[in-house]
């Protein structure tokens, strides 16, 4: 099938980023300055190709290309590269695009998986300028919010450093986050599935292909796993909330420094392990629960367990994930603790500033122009979408944040949780139309 001229300038785009991926971990491990440069040249030219393939897209389609899932998240990608180059710039800081590359590649990653077919006419709603105002300045917003996300990472495991005089403390921390974000999920599953109490979700399945006379076809399915994931994904967020509040019970939780590290290692291995899902959902080897009524072939209707069924896929990939990152992180920490060029409140200056700039582009953006376009389309400025709740609410974390940091003068490891916590929020709601449906449901 041959792809149109933007989806190859899309992947050229994809490749120069990933290559400029490479270049910054390369860079980690030998701290040359030939590398990392290599590894700004490469993101710059895969902005290049990113920006060809969106004014191309653009002529191609004959209105601007933000009208669905996979143009906005292109754009927010190319926001967050530009962004990423501009503080490599400005700071000097390689290892800034250490961490905002493997985020912008994931988002990539992510945007490859979805549908790039060409709108070449709009439906009546998707007709309006103010569309077009709300996706582009939202996505630019989001885009921010990727990088403030990446700097307060690299910030929680900067701030990681191991010592002889704490090591029992981090050792017993260690064991309650094992506990809770391991013990819980697994503990809960087996004992509700002995006890017959599970959700119901009669379609899900896990499917093995493999070649048959050159084609793929199903070999095995119709596993029912359903209630498995729902309950993992459960479990794991009753753990995720009551580590911190055996942390702080225990008094273990004298040096916080360990349990941002955990937070943000467990963050990552569940973003990835979500994008390892959604390349099985992709091919089919994985298939989640989107509507309870037996027979019914009206997909719209979502599962009211979906969010929790993908939670607990993403969960069992992020552990096996873990197995190699948990090093790797480890590895990272040691390497970066004692550089003094890369200072930690410097990066939570980037944070702040990334934020700073995202917050009033999604303002007006996400909250402004997309209640006045809803008043276009639907005659209405508030319809409980739950994407336009989503967004509220993602508003007003970020709106808490920036108050909590000029009122109360949060900063540092408080600060960055923060800021990973509203970028989760953030994935959540774009693909919050795959588990509630709702109005936006055809972007």
């Amino acid at each position: 099938m041959n792809q149109s001229l933007d989806v190859t300038f899309f992947y050229l785009a994809f490749a120069a980023y990933f290559a400029g991926l490479i270049s910054f971990v390369i860079y980690t491990a030998i701290l040359r300055k030939l590398v990392h440069r290599t590894g700004a040249m490469l993101m710059l030219i895969g902005v290049v190709c990113h920006t060809a393939a969106f004014f191309i897209r653009w002529y191609l389609s004959g209105h601007i290309p933000l009208s669905n899932m996979y143009e906005y998240l292109s754009l927010m990608s190319w926001m967050a590269v530009v962004m990423l180059l501009f503080l490599y710039m400005r700071y000097k800081q390689p290892f800034v695009g250490t961490f905002i590359s493997p985020v912008v590649f994931m988002l990539m990653v992510a945007s490859a998986l979805l549908p790039k077919d060409i709108n070449q006419s709009l439906m009546p709603a998707l007709q309006s300028i103010w569309l077009d105002i709300h996706v582009s300045l939202a996505a630019l917003g989001a885009g921010c919010f990727v990088v403030s996300f990446a700097a307060s990472s690299l910030y929680l495991v900067k701030q990681y450093i191991p010592t002889k005089n704490n090591d029992h403390i981090y050792r017993k921390q260690l064991l309650i986050a094992l506990i809770c974000l391991i013990g819980i999920p697994i503990i809960l599953t087996v004992l509700l599935r002995l006890t017959g109490i599970t959700p119901p979700a009669p379609f899900s399945e896990l499917s093995f292909v493999k070649a048959v006379n050159g084609e793929a076809q199903t070999t095995m399915s119709s596993i029912n796993i359903g209630s498995w994931l729902i309950l993992l994904g459960l479990g794991f967020i009753i753990g995720v909330i009551i580590v911190p509040f055996i942390w702080s019970k225990e008094r273990v939780n004298s040096n916080s420094s360990f349990g941002g590290w955990v937070f943000i290692l467990a963050t990552i291995a569940l973003l990835w392990g979500g994008l390892v899902e959604g390349v099985f959902l992709k091919f089919g080897w994985l298939k989640l629960t989107h509507n309870l009524t037996a027979g019914n072939p009206d997909q719209s209707v979502k599962s009211a367990w979906l969010f929790f069924e993908f939670i607990g896929a993403a969960y069992i990939f992020g552990l096996i994930i873990s197995i190699p990152l948990i090093p790797l992180i480890s590895r990272i920490s040691k390497g970066i603790s004692g550089l003094k060029t890369l200072n930690l409140n410097q990066l939570d200056e980037v944070s702040y500033k990334s934020v700073a700039l995202g917050y009033p582009l999604y303002t007006v953006g996400a909250l402004f122009a997309g209640a006045i376009w809803a008043e276009q389309a639907w005659g209405s400025f508030w319809s409980w979408d739950p994407k336009e709740v989503g967004a509220l609410i993602i508003w007003l974390f970020y709106s808490g944040y920036l108050h909590a940091r000029y009122q109360k003068g949060w900063k540092g490891s408080r600060a960055a949780i923060l800021v990973v916590a509203g970028f989760l929020m953030l994935l959540i709601s774009f693909f919050g139309n795959y588990f509630f449906g709702g109005l936006h449901a055809y972007t």
